[in-house]
C-alpha cells in the first residue's frame, strides 16, 4: 500500500515534471498513429487507382488499341480502317433544308478499334472464370441551323447595233407604190371617210402593203455577244452550328460482378432496369449540372437519367453509359464491341492467361494490373511514394526524439531527487526497490501518455476525414488519340469542337483514413515502451547513489 501512495503522490506532486513527460509522450504516441494511419490510407487509394481492373471484378482487359501519334507507321490496311470508322460525314444536304434547325450524332471509336463481338467466342473457358464485354465510343454532336448560301448577279443593259446593206428600189417599184397609194385614195373618197381617221390610215397600209418589195417588209439578222464567265466570290458562310464531344460506353448488363460498372457503384438512382434508361459518370454529372430525373437525348433519341455512377475502371471511364445492345443500335454498329473484360480462372496465373490471349484476334491488346499501373500519375501516386518512402525514417526520428526528451526529463528530475532517494535507502530500500520504484513511475506516465495520445490520434483522424481530402490520380485514358481523332478524319464540323476528349482521365480519390485497433496499440507500445526505456536508464543511475552521498546533496 506504501508503494502506490508513493507512487501517487510523485506522479500527481511533481505535476510540472508529469504533464511535461505525458506531453511529450503523447505527441510521439499521436504522430506514430497519424502517419502509419495516413500511410494505410494512402496506401488503399493507390491500390484502387493502380488496378482499377480488380474493381470492376476482372483481371485482364483485351482491346484493339492503335497508336495512332503517327498513322503511317501503321499497316495499311489498320490506317485505312482506323480512318473509316472515326469519319464524320457532314452533308448538310442530307440534314434538312437551309434555314431548318438540325442535331446530329456521330459516333466514333477512336484509338480503340471495334471488332465482332462473336470474338469471345474463341476464349478458353478453361483459362476464365467469368467475362463481360462493353463498347466505348466519342460521340460528336453537332446542332445548329443549315445555313442559306445566296448571290446576286445583276446583266443586261447592253446595246446591240446592227447594220445591213438594201438594195434601193428600182423605177418599177416606185411607180406600184404611187399606183397604190391613189388607189386607197380613192377608196376613201368613194367611202367618204376621214383621211385622218384610223379606218382611212388602216385602208392606206392594206394597199402599201400590198406594192412594198419584200425586202423593206421583212428585215432579218443573226446577232452573236461576246461570252463572259461571270464569278461572284460569296465570302465566307456564317453559321450558328455547335459542336462538342462526349463520351459513352455500352454495359454488358446481362452480369453484375463485372463490366465496365457495376450496380454497387453507383452513388445516386438506381442501375438500368428498364427502356431508354442512361446512367451519367458523376465528374460529368457536377461538370454539367445533371441530376438523376433529367432527359438525355442521343442520335434523336431520349434517355432518362437513373443513376449517377462513380466508375473504378479508370483508364476507360466514360461521361454516359447504356446497355450494350442499345449503344450498338443507335450507333449503328450492331454486333461490334471493343473491348472484353475477363476474369482469370486462377488468380496466381493472370501473366500466363494474358499471355494466351495475345492471339484472340487480329491486333489485340491484352492489359493486366502491371500494364494499368504504369498509366496513372498524380497527387495520389506522388503522396503514396513520399509516404512510403520516408515513413520508416521519419518514425523512427520521432521515436528517438520522444525517447531523448523523456530520459532528459527523468534524469533531471531524479538528479533534483537525489536526497529523496538517499533517504530511502538510509532507510532499508534496496537497488531494486528503488530501481523498481522510479521505472514503475515512468510506466504509470507511459500509460497516461498513452491514453492522451490515442485521444490526440483519434481527434485528428477524425478532422481529417472531416475536410474530405482529395488527391488527384491521372489516368491515361486507352483512347486518348480521340481528340486527334477528330481533327483529322472527322471533316470540317470536327475543327470547331468546344469540348474535347481528353488524353488523360483525372480522377478525384477522396483520402479516408481508417481507425485501426492495431495502429492504436502500436501508438500504446511508443508511449510505454519510451517511458519504461528511458525510465529504466534514470533508476539505474538512482539505484546506484550511496547514502551518505544522497544526503550531502540537498535538493
Amino acid at each position: 500500500m506504501f508503494y502506490l501512495n508513493y507512487l501517487f503522490a510523485e506522479v500527481f506532486r511533481r505535476w510540472g515534471k508529469t504533464l511535461i513527460i505525458t506531453l511529450g509522450l503523447s505527441i510521439a504516441s499521436a504522430i506514430i498513429i497519424l502517419i502509419i494511419s495516413i500511410s494505410n490510407a494512402l496506401s488503399r487509394a493507390q491500390e484502387t487507382v493502380l488496378n482499377p481492373l480488380a474493381n470492376v471484378g476482372t483481371d485482364i482487359m483485351v482491346t484493339r488499341s492503335v497508336n495512332a501519334d503517327n498513322p503511317r507507321d501503321l499497316d495499311e490496311s489498320t490506317r485505312n480502317e482506323m480512318m473509316t470508322q472515326n469519319r464524320i460525314s457532314m452533308d448538310l444536304s442530307k440534314l434538312g433544308n437551309p434555314g431548318e434547325k438540325f442535331s446530329n450524332d456521330s459516333f466514333l471509336p477512336g484509338t480503340m478499334l471495334t471488332f465482332v463481338s462473336n470474338s469471345v467466342d474463341s476464349l478458353d473457358k478453361s483459362l476464365i472464370a467469368n467475362y463481360a464485354t462493353g463498347l466505348i465510343l466519342n460521340v460528336s454532336h453537332q446542332e445548329g441551323t443549315i445555313p442559306k448560301v445566296t448571290t446576286s448577279i445583276e446583266t443586261g443593259g447592253e446595246t446591240i447595233n446592227v447594220e445591213q446593206n438594201i438594195a434601193p428600189m428600182t423605177d418599177v417599184e416606185r411607180e406600184a407604190i404611187n399606183s397604190a397609194r391613189e388607189k386607197a385614195r380613192a377608196e376613201i373618197q368613194t367611202r367618204g371617210l376621214d383621211p385622218k381617221s384610223e379606218e382611212a390610215r388602216e385602208i392606206d397600209r392594206k394597199y402599201m402593203d400590198a406594192a412594198m418589195p419584200e425586202r423593206f417588209s421583212k428585215m432579218r439578222a443573226s446577232v452573236t455577244t461576246e461570252k463572259r464567265l461571270i464569278t461572284k466570290d460569296v465570302g465566307p458562310i456564317s453559321t450558328d452550328i455547335n459542336t462538342y464531344t462526349l463520351s459513352v460506353a455500352g454495359v454488358d448488363t446481362s452480369k453484375s460482378d463485372i463490366g465496365l460498372i457495376l450496380p454497387n457503384q453507383i452513388v445516386e438512382g438506381d442501375f438500368f432496369s428498364g427502356d431508354n434508361q442512361i446512367v451519367i459518370n458523376k465528374s460529368y454529372a457536377d461538370k454539367e449540372g445533371r441530376k438523376v430525373g433529367e432527359k438525355i437525348s442521343l442520335n434523336k433519341k431520349e434517355y432518362t437519367v437513373v443513376g449517377i455512377v462513380s466508375p473504378r475502371l479508370y483508364t476507360d471511364a466514360a461521361d454516359l453509359y447504356l446497355p450494350l445492345t442499345e449503344l450498338q443500335d443507335i450507333s449503328g454498329k450492331s454486333d461490334r464491341i471493343n473491348i472484353i473484360l475477363v476474369k482469370s480462372a486462377n488468380a496466381n496465373a493472370v501473366e500466363e492467361t494474358s499471355k494466351k490471349m495475345e492471339g484472340l484476334f487480329a491486333g489485340a491488346t491484352v492489359m493486366n494490373s502491371h500494364d494499368t499501373a504504369k498509366q496513372v500519375s498524380g497527387s495520389l501516386i506522388s503522396a503514396a511514394n513520399l509516404t512510403n518512402r520516408f515513413i520508416g525514417l521519419t518514425s523512427v526520428i520521432v521515436v528517438v526524439a520522444a525517447f531523448i526528451i523523456v530520459s532528459l526529463l527523468t534524469v533531471s528530475s531524479i538528479n533534483k531527487r537525489t536526497r529523496e532517494i538517499g533517504t530511502l535507502k538510509a532507510i532499508g530500500w534496496s537497488n531494486s526497490e528503488v530501481l523498481r520504484q522510479i521505472v514503475v513511475e515512468n510506466i504509470a506516465l507511459g500509460v497516461i501518455g498513452a491514453i492522451v495520445g490515442v485521444g490526440f490520434g483519434v481527434l485528428a483522424i477524425l478532422i481529417l476525414n472531416k475536410y474530405n481530402i482529395s488527391l488527384s490520380a491521372n489516368v491515361a485514358s486507352l483512347n486518348s488519340a480521340a481528340e486527334g481523332m477528330f481533327m483529322r478524319f472527322g471533316g470540317p464540323g470536327a475543327r470547331n469542337n468546344t469540348a474535347t476528349t481528353p488524353s488523360a482521365i483525372a480522377s478525384e480519390i477522396q483520402l479516408k483514413v481508417a481507425y485501426d485497433w492495431f495502429i492504436f496499440g502500436l501508438g500504446v507500445a511508443v508511449a510505454i515502451g519510451g517511458a519504461v526505456i528511458s525510465g529504466f536508464f534514470a533508476a539505474l543511475k538512482a539505484s546506484s547513489l550511496k547514502p551518505q552521498v544522497a544526503l550531502r546533496n540537498l535538493e
